[in-house]
């Protein structure tokens, strides 16, 4: 399942380096002009001169220290990664505003307190991490926040992880067993049992609550470790491969090491990090609020055409799998006769569909029936671009017929996609939908989810096909 940044734990590191930066900014200016450590032969600046930029300097090392990553709650540094990572972006952030210095003349800031700032920032900064690390290890501890660790091999390799791993809270994982790839005789690696081999992953993966599996043999063909990847997909588990020399030069994953051991894992979407799932949901809010407001009128009328074409409700609920494999109730103004599924259950629709009212076949054709999903949105159940959510019965099918459909579920559903202004709507190829929407989640961004909402407005008048 995708794993979800905690917003408290990034607020807290925003604020603790925040406030680590203005006071060593301030601790700095102190150390320069007032302790005696330094020779001052040109006087002593206002500390007003000082405390004015402090806000411009804090917004730079935030974003400096954003783009070095040290705000991927993820990534679980080691705390010689992140204190180099702190160097790097102190370093680059120093270096700018040496520059602006430069560049601004109406006040000459002095070279000196640059320095002793960037020792003092970088001390200060990495002193507050390390506190704030140890407070998450003691918290971890407390609370016993663990996931639940399948190792897949039996090998050198396993056992290095296992050894690292075991009891560490530092990387919160309870090994639940170890899968063998091959036929063997022992019972167990370190003391953790061998549960089963490879063939009866699926079984294993049912049975036991699996949050992330690891792969220590990458010698394992392709095919065996694609087969791996779906399987995991469709359980929402995590999957991630010991890395070979070669895998350690791929673009196309991503890299954690523990402890000397390198993992791979597929490359995540953009919407796994914080701030982009925050600008999607804010633009999420504000669209979907303006939309119900300004659409009211086209929703009493419509309602109003629901009723006179046939008796029965105005709205239709149907429940649709969300986002981490979630149930929800879909809201659509009903577009066929009354308990039309009565004593069928759910099938798939159908061209020239006989259930369908009159003014239900003009409602699909222009995608006028989505529109109270608008609701959906603003709480939260569902996002205005994302990929269709589909229902239970079809989810459980798909998800065993279609490589990686499950994928689909690691963000929010949407009331249009990218596969559905492709021409990818009704009765046409899961598979094909399914490869745009891993194609969107994958490359997502703030422009492309314009564009698609852009588009998917011009199609309500243009003539298309019926969606059924």
């Amino acid at each position: 399942m995708r794993k979800k940044s905690p917003i408290l734990l990034l607020l807290i590191l925003l604020m603790v380096d925040l406030i680590a930066i203005n006071s060593g900014l301030l601790f700095s200016y102190w150390l320069r002009f007032y302790s005696g450590l330094a020779q001052v032969l040109h006087g002593i600046p206002l500390i007003k001169t000082y405390i004015n930029a402090l806000p411009i300097i804090s917004i730079i090392l935030l974003f400096i220290m954003r783009s070095y990553g040290l705000y991927t709650i993820k990534a679980r540094l080691s705390i010689v990664d992140e204190f180099f990572l702190i160097v790097k972006s102190m370093t680059a952030g120093f270096m700018l505003l040496m520059a602006a210095t430069f560049i601004y003349r109406e006040f000459s800031y002095s070279r000196g307190m640059v320095v002793i700032s960037w020792v003092v920032l970088v001390f200060f900064t990495s002193a507050c991490r390390l506190l704030i690390n140890r407070l998450r290890l003691l918290a971890r501890k407390a609370k016993k926040d663990v996931r639940n660790l399948l190792i897949i091999g039996t090998g050198a390799t396993a056992s290095k992880l296992i050894k690292h791993t075991f009891g560490n809270p530092r990387w919160n994982y309870k090994i639940c067993g170890v899968v063998s790839i091959e036929s063997t005789r022992e019972k167990d690696i370190l003391g953790i049992p061998i549960i089963g081999n490879l063939k009866d992953i699926s079984n294993i993966l049912s049975r036991r609550s699996i949050d992330e599996v690891i792969l220590t043999n990458p010698a394992l063909p392709r095919g065996k470790v694609f087969e791996l990847i779906v399987e995991c997909e469709k359980k929402m588990v995590e999957f991630k491969l010991v890395a070979d020399i070669l895998g350690m030069v791929t673009s196309q994953v991503d890299m954690q090491n523990i402890d000397g051991i390198p993992l791979l894992s597929l490359k995540e979407s953009p919407l796994a990090e914080w701030h982009n799932r925050f600008i999607k949901r804010f633009m999420d809010i504000i669209i979907s609020s303006l939309g119900l407001l300004l659409l009211s009128p086209i929703y009493i009328l419509i309602g109003i055409l629901v009723k006179l074409g046939s008796s029965g409700p105005i709205f239709y609920l149907q429940k649709r799998v969300r986002e981490d494999n979630k149930r929800f109730a879909i809201l659509k103004f009903r577009t066929m006769k009354n308990k039309a599924e009565k004593g069928i259950g759910a099938v798939w629709a159908k061209k020239n569909d006989p259930r369908r009212t009159k003014i239900g076949i003009f409602l699909r054709k222009h995608n006028l029936d989505e529109l109270p999903q608008l609701i959906n949105v603003l709480k939260g159940e569902m996002s205005l671009v994302g990929p269709r959510p589909e229902r239970p019965r079809f989810v459980s099918k798909f998800k065993e017929d279609i490589p990686r459909y499950m994928s689909r579920h690691k963000i929010k559903s949407g009331m249009t996609g990218w596969a559905q202004i492709s021409g990818l709507r009704g009765n046409t190829s899961i598979e094909e939908r399914t490869k745009y929407d891993i194609y969107y989640i994958e490359n997502w961004s703030l422009f492309l989810d314009i564009k698609i909402l852009f588009m998917s407005v011009l199609s309500v008048f243009s003539t298309m096909e019926d969606a059924y």
